[in-house]
């Protein structure tokens, strides 16, 4: 996550990026725009998505689709002077147009991506294929699924919204367990600033992800680590995560079991959450990788979260 995104949106009202972020200029014939994110300094000025045009250096009978897709692999990549609003290692892995609509899918690390950060994601990829005159609509899917915590799957260019600081909602105190040097879970204070869409448990997880701000703490979960949705339904917490990451988990037991009590910890740090149930690839799950999940999917009385 680009923990400057949040600064970065502290000047900005609700504004259209349609309007704001679009050149002034015509796009010439074969000149491409790559929509982004602004540097930090331009972006403390202005607009937190910029655009620049882009060589995308095909052959001038380049379909419609491999003009899209060329578009969207620079945006993975971050070009002409903007940055890219994806995690790193995010990849591109298929995308086909039906109609008027573009189906993106993207690796699972996008679905890393909540809040704000995945707004702006979403917006930078909807206007850079949204500027082809074939394309008048987006979807967009990580590892093949939809994104279950965004409010829509559509995406058109009349609906991107820049959202500022005035959406904040609340701010919330949560507990995030990482490692510590003895090799022990050691907790973290954060205070979560909750956006207009935004879940307590999104941006938990979300700032789990990201790791720790003390130095001698160090993050457990991995880096190809992806969430595919968090949620909180009467007590309990739904975590669902794909099969594909789990696989990708340290092969070590003692880790595994880290990892999950560090999840575990951490969620019970919400009020109101009693109780974590798994889900792997939309299906309930007593495992976690080798081990069973059993001991943190229920909260007893004595409090096994503390």
């Amino acid at each position: 996550m680009r923990r400057w995104t949040v600064l970065l949106l502290t000047v900005l009202l609700a504004l259209s990026v349609v309007s704001c972020a679009r050149p002034e200029r015509e796009r010439e014939e074969g000149d491409y725009l790559l929509y982004g994110l602004a540097g930090e300094k331009e972006a403390a000025g202005g607009d937190a998505i910029q655009a620049a045009p882009v060589d995308l250096d095909l052959p001038e009978d380049a379909s419609v689709t491999e003009i899209a897709q060329a578009l969207v692999e620079r945006l993975c990549q971050g070009a002409g002077g903007v940055s890219s609003p994806l995690p790193e290692n995010v990849t591109l892995n298929s995308l086909r147009i039906q109609g008027r609509r573009a189906y993106v899918d993207f690796s699972v690390r996008y679905a890393a991506l909540t809040g704000i950060d995945l707004s702006l994601a979403d917006y930078c990829v909807t206007l850079t294929l949204t500027q082809m005159e074939e394309i008048s609509a987006v979807s967009i899917t990580a590892g093949g699924r939809e994104l279950p915590y965004r409010d829509t799957q559509v995406l058109m260019e009349q609906d991107v919204l820049l959202s500022g600081m005035t959406d904040v909602i609340e701010t919330v105190e949560v507990t995030l367990y990482f490692l510590g040097e003895d090799g022990s879970l050691a907790p973290e204070d954060r205070i979560l600033e909750l956006y207009e869409g935004q879940s307590v448990a999104e941006s938990l997880m979300a700032t789990l992800l990201e790791g720790p701000r003390d130095d001698h703490l160090t993050a457990l979960l991995p880096e190809n680590f992806a969430i595919n949705g968090v949620w909180v339904e009467g007590r309990t917490c739904y975590l669902s995560l794909s099969a594909r990451s789990v696989e990708r988990l340290p092969q070590d037991r003692d880790i595994q079991a880290l990892i999950l009590d560090s999840i575990a910890r951490s969620i019970y740090s919400m009020d109101g959450v009693d109780e974590l149930r798994l889900l792997i690839d939309g299906q309930e799950s007593d495992r976690f990788g080798q081990i069973s999940a059993a001991p943190y999917t229920f909260r007893p009385e004595n409090d096994a979260a503390s």
